[in-house]
């Protein structure tokens, strides 16, 4: 029997209190408040906010949503905090390179938020594209980081998620030897857990976001999920016709021209 579908989120940063995310990309950053509206959202449906990992190990969603923050930056500990006040859980995935680094977590917060239930998963250890490198590098990137985390944590890292959504077909092979269980891609759309973990699809959460897109998520409506899916394949038409530099040079001259300005994380 097929499991239900499950939608899992991507987060990035919060804003601050003048509105600003410094050392994050602002497309990618969320109120407080708008987080907040999205826990009400859950609660009010009857779920609630859960890491990747835990969902793996339930083997079943059971009214939860996915909720996952890329990069490890300083504002993710608020988020959690949030999240936990709520009754959920969450992963962070971070870089163990930029790990204390200005505007990033340290090891200390990451320990105190592992400790309250928080799932510290590896995003790689720097925050290379894992599509432009050899197997040898795909394999020292995901060694070194699960090893640096689980050494300064005390968990075991079994989630990966790639850096700017750079997959390639080389990695899952390398990281189900390393001792990883799943991959969360950037793929748009919704996961079974019945289905393959090593490109776990996840809803990118972005500033422009607004809260009628969130219910449909949740919702898992499916002409919603057709939208989203057609765009993300369009945008990773331009990633491969482009290559990583051309498309964020474009990406960078798009946001110029609009409201917010920022780097791709």
């Amino acid at each position: 029997m097929r499991k239900a579908p499950v939608p899992v989120l991507m987060y990035h940063a919060l804003l601050d209190a003048q509105g600003a995310c410094p050392g994050a990309d602002p497309h990618y950053a969320v109120a407080p408040g708008t987080l907040g509206r999205h826990l009400e959202l859950l609660a009010g449906e009857g779920m609630r906010a859960s890491s990747v990992r835990d969902l793996l190990e339930a083997g079943d969603a059971g009214g939860r949503v996915g909720f996952t923050f890329d990069d490890g930056h300083e504002s993710n500990a608020a988020a959690a905090q949030a999240i936990i006040a709520a009754g959920g859980t969450a992963d962070l995935f971070v870089n163990p390179s930029l790990v204390g680094a200005p505007r990033y977590l340290d090891w200390s917060a990451l320990a105190d938020l592992a400790r309250a239930g928080i799932s510290i998963q590896s995003h790689g250890h720097t925050h290379r594209y894992f599509d432009e490198l050899s197997e040898a590098e795909i394999g020292e990137e995901l060694a070194r980081s699960k090893a640096a985390i689980e050494d300064r944590i005390g968990r075991p890292v079994t989630v990966f998620a790639p850096p700017g959504g750079r997959l390639t077909p080389r990695v899952a092979p390398v990281a189900q030897r390393l001792g990883y269980r799943a991959i969360c891609s950037s793929r748009a759309g919704l996961w079974r857990a019945d289905a393959s973990a090593w490109d776990i699809p996840r809803l990118a959460v972005l500033a422009s976001t607004g809260e009628a897109q969130f219910r449909r998520w949740i919702a898992m409506d499916r002409w919603e999920m057709a939208r989203i899916g057609m765009r993300h394949r369009a945008l990773a038409a331009a990633k491969a016709l482009l290559g990583n530099r051309g498309y964020e040079r474009l990406r960078a001259g798009l946001l110029a021209a609009g409201p917010r300005r920022g780097r791709a994380s």
